[in-house]
This record gives structure tokens, sequence and C-alpha cells, in this order.
């Protein structure tokens, strides 16, 4: 079985057909500075609300609200189906300690039994380097190991200030085929905002992370263990928040998913200054 696969293992404990709680463990192999890293945990909800929900029920879209690490270890996702009809419906989930003391992380999700309707893609893939043509980049915490990262047009410590425009090609190590958890916690892979806006790492964290799902299961099938190319810019940053948007495409260059994210920083113009 593949790690991630193994990381984000459920066993259902309790529940019926609009509740469902499932017992899993935060893996050792994907943690952060503090508690699991954040598409890990986005991810593993994903994967319980998608199984809460049944046969039939795609994913939309899935908000994650990182509100504090969980130590590695049990843990346990509660689901609840709040509301909607037969084709869509309205989930939230929570990620929380095996004794339900400490919330870890929350979700909404929009589910859907999806149908075909008229169709458009209102951008198009960048131009980017091959993969094999540019560099790992890994960072010193195990996630990187499993969470393949290879920055492709501005890459992040160039300078003291860059461009926010950026893109990194990633996929999973050693390959897995992609799927709407795998997905969902790629989607979280992008470098900083910060690290362009200053030239150098700094204290942060994403409160939120939204992830539109566009992908079918053709286009799943299609994009398999491949590179997923991921563009990524940011508005603003300003007193202690800014701004992420993405859009990942497969190689090939289908939209498979959007995302944004509003991330807290500590980072002050003097602190910047102060260190060149």
């Amino acid at each position: 079985m593949h790690l991630l696969d193994q990381s984000m293992a459920l066993e259902r404990i309790g529940g019926g057909d609009e509740s469902v709680t499932f017992a899993a463990d935060a893996s050792a192999e994907f943690k952060n500075l503090i508690g699991p890293f954040g598409g890990w945990s986005a991810g593993i909800l994903t994967k319980a609300l998608l199984e809460a929900a049944g046969d039939g029920m795609e994913l939309v879209s899935v908000t994650t609200d990182f509100i504090a690490g969980l130590e590695e270890g049990p843990v346990r996702i509660i689901t609840h189906c709040d509301g909607g009809g037969r084709n869509t419906q309205f989930w939230s989930a929570r990620l929380e300690s095996a004794d339900g003391t400490i919330l870890g992380n929350r979700a909404t999700a929009v589910l859907s039994r999806r149908r075909e309707t008229v169709s458009w893609t209102e951008h198009t893939r960048p131009d980017a380097p091959e993969p094999e043509t540019c560099q790992r980049f890994q960072l010193p915490m195990p996630w990187t190991k499993t969470l393949e990262i290879r920055p492709a047009v501005n890459p992040p410590f160039q300078q003291s200030k860059q461009p926010m425009q950026s893109s990194a090609w990633v996929r999973i190590d050693p390959g897995r085929s992609l799927d709407p958890a795998a997905l969902v916690t790629l989607a979280d892979t992008p470098a900083p905002r910060l690290f362009f806006a200053t030239g150098k790492p700094g204290m942060l964290a994403t409160v939120s992370m939204t992830v539109y799902v566009h992908a079918t299961t053709e286009d799943f099938e299609a994009a398999g263990e491949d590179y997923m190319l991921i563009e990524a810019d940011g508005a603003r940053g300003h007193r202690g928040f800014y701004d992420q948007h993405a859009r990942m495409w497969s190689r090939s260059g289908c939209l498979l998913a959007t995302t944004q994210q509003i991330v807290w920083y500590k980072a002050t113009a003097e602190s910047v200054a102060a260190t060149g």
C-alpha cells in the first residue's frame, strides 16, 4: 500500500446515513513544523467526506480551516450531512484528537451527482520547462519526501522581492494515481507568497484553504501518476494576512482544480529590512 494511502486509512467506528465517525492516525510521515501538513489534513477530511456521502457523490468544493496542530497518533473524524437534496449535498467534517478534546481542523464541502452540461475553460496552461529538467525543491519536513515539488517558473528566494506569479510541477512520490483526496493534498504545495515578497523564509500559517474540483473521473485517469503544473499568485499581503490563488493543470493542459488560501504571517517591514 502506498504511504499516502496508509496515512489516510479510515476505520468507520460509528454513525449512520447522515453522520459518520472514522478513526485514523496522524502520520509522522506527513508532519509539518506544528502538527500534520495542512494538505494532508485537507486530504484525509476529503476522503472521509466522500466515504460518508457514499457512491455516486463527487466532490465539487471543499474548504478546510486550520485551527490547531495535532500530535501524531490516533485521531478521529466526524462527518455530517448538513442538508441538501438528492443531487447536491452540503457536508461538514471535524478532525479531532481521539478523545475529542482538541479540534485540529474542520471542513465544509459541496458534493453532487454531476451531469453533462455545456463546458468551457477560460484559461490555458502556461508554458513551463518540462518537469524532468527542473530541480526538486525540498524543505526539512517529512512530507516533502512524498509530495514532490519542482519549481518551474520564478522559484522562490531568487531576490529580495520577486513577482508573485510562479509555477511548479508536483506529483506524489513514488507514483500514485490521482484522485480527489490526493488532488486536495497537492493543492497546498505552492511556495508561500511571503517567500516571494521578502526573498526569505518567514513565520506563517495557512488559516483556510478552498479547492474547487473540475476534474472528471476521466480527467483523473488521464492524469494518472504524472506531474501536474500548479501556477500560483497573490493579490495583497497586509496587516498580517495575504491571499494566494492557484490553478492546477495536468501536463496535457486539462484544468483539474482551482484553489485559494488566506494565510497568516508575522514578518514586518522593519524585520525584513533589518535582516536585509
